[in-house]
């Protein structure tokens, strides 16, 4: 995930990045990931967002987490 930082020219949370190198697993991570997008998710809904828009690149399993825990 961090490599991605680098290849697409972002930038990401400082507690984040430290989140994703304490993880030893992937699976780790992947959760880790999860938790901190339906947390940004509901932040968003909260100021009135009116759409969040996923891409799943044909792993739709993330995202159904993610539904399932904002609405």
């Amino acid at each position: 995930m961090l490599a991605a930082t680098k290849t697409f020219h972002i930038d990401m949370p400082e507690d984040l990045c430290d989140a994703v190198h304490a993880c030893k697993s992937e699976k780790e991570e992947k959760d880790i990931g999860i938790e901190w997008t339906i947390n940004q998710c509901k932040e968003l809904m909260k100021f009135g967002v009116p759409v969040l828009h996923f891409y799943t690149m044909s792993n739709a399993g993330p995202t159904k987490r993610i539904a399932e825990a904002i609405f």
